[in-house]
């Protein structure tokens, strides 16, 4: 691999080499995981069955994105991690034929398949621009993993996990507006109209985006461990309240305008977009006031030390 390496780049320019050793390595990468990788980028393309994938197709644009906005910082000290690299890709190859020795379901085969593509993306920027790199760029390429389609068990426990959150939240929420219901688990039953938070109710999609853009927005705009950490687990009861006001709209719009509201029609598709609005302008306040109480700790810790 160092060999190799060394052959494509010694004629250029050192960065420009670096970029190009680092480009024809990804293709290779690219090329050796197609079979997958197109199958996952097609699913997400489509709406319906697989719809939680949806974000998959974006999230090489936000990361490529990442990278650019700190390439100063990033590309300001590179060096050779060639053996470190190489042993990630090879690791990253190898490991991508376990799906088909042991005979794994497709979705799994899919989530093993891209995890291993990560790695090797990995390992072939640590051979181009090695460690001290790859620290800056860590976020950026470990983002590429929620390329990775969820392992079914943990998806479907994910869903289970926002249904509940939403039918209590949800159940909450009729309660403080005094709209008489009466709840049997998901089954919420109001005069004259009765609902049920199904799975397709959870609001899975959404919430992984309102998840990631949450967390890319926490990189950006704040600069300590605790809050980054704090916005990624404020943005779980945030998206269940997303979801549990767009259940009580439709019921309220279904209840007392048109029960057609709450069927599957052009507004209960729609409804998902201001309400997602909504919920990221939320998140947002959280991580601007996290950015204040940063600053403000920050000067405080400034005349302290004086």
């Amino acid at each position: 691999m160092d060999t190799a390496v060394a052959r494509l780049t010694h004629r250029l320019p050192a960065g420009l080499s670096r970029h190009a050793a680092f480009l024809s390595l990804v293709i290779v990468t690219i090329a050796w995981f197609w079979g997958p990788l197109s199958t996952v980028i097609n699913l997400s393309l489509q709406y319906g069955e697989y719809e939680h994938y949806s974000h998959i197709v974006i999230i090489p644009a936000i990361s490529l994105f990442l990278v650019y906005l700190r390439r100063e910082a990033i590309f300001a000290e590179v060096e050779s991690g060639a053996r470190l690299g190489a042993a990630l890709m090879v690791v990253g190859i190898l490991a991508s034929c376990l799906p088909r020795i042991l005979r794994l379901d497709d979705a799994i085969g899919w989530t093993v398949a891209i995890v291993c593509m990560v790695v090797a993306v990995v390992g072939a920027f640590l051979i181009s621009y090695g460690t001290r790199a790859i620290k800056k760029a860590a976020f950026p390429l470990l983002l590429l993993l929620f390329m990775a389609p969820l392992p079914p068990l943990l998806l479907h426990s994910i869903i289970g996990f926002l249904q509940r959150g939403s039918a209590e939240a949800s159940a909450l929420i009729f309660q403080l507006i005094g709209v008489p219901v009466f709840r049997q688990g998901f089954v919420f039953a109001l005069p004259g109209l009765t609902i049920e938070i199904a799975e397709e109710c959870s609001g899975i999609r959404s919430s992984i985006a309102l998840f990631i853009v949450g967390l890319v927005a926490a990189h950006l705009y704040l600069g300590s461990t605790w809050a980054k950490i704090a916005v990624a687990l404020l943005a779980v009861p945030v998206a269940i309240a997303k979801n549990a006001v767009r259940i009580v709209v439709l019921s309220l719009l279904g209840l007392y305008v048109d029960p057609s509201f709450v069927g599957a029609g052009l507004l209960h598709r729609t409804s998902g977009i201001p309400v997602f609005a909504i919920a990221f302008a939320s998140l947002g306040a959280i991580i601007w006031l996290l950015h204040k109480s940063e600053a403000l700790l920050d000067r405080r810790v400034a005349r302290a030390a004086r």
